[in-house]
């Protein structure tokens, strides 16, 4: 069940990636709910890292998760005990500490919010924790 979880995170998470790329790729405005600061943010320069769109590792690291799942799914025995199992977790904990550093520059440096960096967040902490239990 924790493979069919994970599976269902990664694809919101890519989603909400995808969309804020395609969004700012397109030029168009993000469409928020919660006011109107997610262009703000996502266009700021803290939208690259080293010039690369935050975006783009985060669908990465969605795909990554994705396929792990979809191969727990097939083959329970798969990645116990494995390196790979490891690899993914590391590379989780790597997009929560970074979505924890964005959600600090949302409230600290840029004091506006964006929904869909938020969720994007949100599920980076709920599959590092689907994977550690």
């Amino acid at each position: 069940m924790k493979e069919i979880f994970l599976m269902v995170l990664s694809v919101i998470g890519f989603a909400v990636s995808f969309y804020i790329y395609h969004s700012k790729k397109n030029n168009r405005k993000l469409f928020c709910l919660i006011g109107e600061n997610c262009d703000d943010v996502v266009k700021s320069k803290y939208g690259k890292t080293f010039g690369i769109e935050n975006t783009i590792p985060g669908m990465m690291f969605y795909f990554l998760v994705f396929a792990y799942g979809f191969l727990i799914f097939l083959n329970q025995n798969i990645f116990k005990g494995s390196i790979i199992y490891y690899f993914v977790v590391s590379a989780s904990f790597a997009s929560v500490l970074f979505s924890f550093y964005l959600a600090s520059v949302q409230a600290f440096v840029l004091k506006k919010w964006c929904e869909w960096c938020i969720t994007s967040s949100a599920v980076s902490v709920l599959i590092l924790i689907m994977l550690l239990i």
